[in-house]
């Protein structure tokens, strides 16, 4: 080896410019084993911030591309009022790990702990919209003070599209959006028929939940994350009213 090759490589700081331009992949998984100064060098501030597990001070959004290779159907553009979605349960058994789910489902496993974008998405819209007989039902909720990352996104996901008939796609918030106090945020948006309630639980096995205990039944592993959403609001193509269903409640009142 050169005296500049090496010069550079025993530098923490050369080494650490040279580092940021691997691919991420490599630098996620490759560079630790190199040696000890290797793996010291990804854990500083700034590569920690390229591999998206410490916040980058960015100006506008940026994906993350690793989790966009390997999970697809989060990072896949949907068409706003589509009623099929990208994330559908086929399309999350057909992901690029779902044949070999033991490293993926590790509690320390690395996707869980990254950064969704850079900067970090600090608010979650979660919207869900079901067609019925009666018209069409829709209900929301907000989670705020967010840095997201992957595995909370996931955890939120999936659940819902474990039945048949139902899909997901994940959006940016931006300046032309409703509710433009939450731009920069991101908007899950779940959509299914009034048939997919009863058989929810029914495509995706235990390969696909995860799990910090190796006990679980699978009916455990499957139970939803717990969302308080606001009142559905049922848009009806009866009476072409709006109607409500308070939070709790059973009944549905005209909504003023």
């Amino acid at each position: 080896m050169s005296t500049a090759k090496a010069s550079v490589i025993s530098t923490p700081e050369l080494l650490e410019i040279t580092l940021t331009h691997l691919p991420m992949r490599d630098l996620l998984v490759t560079a630790p084993l190199v040696s000890k100064t290797w793996h010291a060098a990804t854990l500083t501030p700034a590569l920690q911030r390229a591999l998206f597990f410490q916040p980058a001070p960015l100006s506008a959004p940026v994906l993350n591309p690793l989790l966009a290779e390997i999970f697809p159907p989060f990072f896949t553009p949907g068409i706003k009022d589509s009623c099929i979605w990208p994330g559908t349960a086929d399309s999350i058994m057909s992901m690029p790990w779902s044949k070999a789910p033991d490293a993926f489902k590790r509690p320390e496993a690395s996707w869980r702990r990254m950064l969704v974008t850079q900067p970090p998405a600090r608010t979650l819209i979660l919207a869900e919209t079901t067609y019925g007989q009666s018209g069409v039902y829709t209900r929301r909720t907000v989670v705020d003070d967010l840095s997201l990352r992957m595995g909370a996104l996931y955890d939120f996901a999936v659940p819902f599209i474990d039945c048949p008939d139902a899909s997901f796609c994940i959006r940016f918030r931006n300046g032309d959006d409703a509710d433009a106090e939450h731009e920069g945020g991101l908007i899950l948006s779940v959509t299914g028929t009034e048939s997919w309630a009863p058989e929810r639980g029914a495509l995706l096995d235990e390969r696909f939940y995860y799990s910090d205990h190796d006990d679980e039944t699978d009916s455990e592993l499957k139970a939803a994350v717990e969302i308080n959403y606001g009142d559905w609001v049922l848009h009806s193509d009866v009476d072409g009213e709006e109607w409500v269903q308070r939070r709790g409640q059973t009944e549905w009142v005209r909504k003023r």
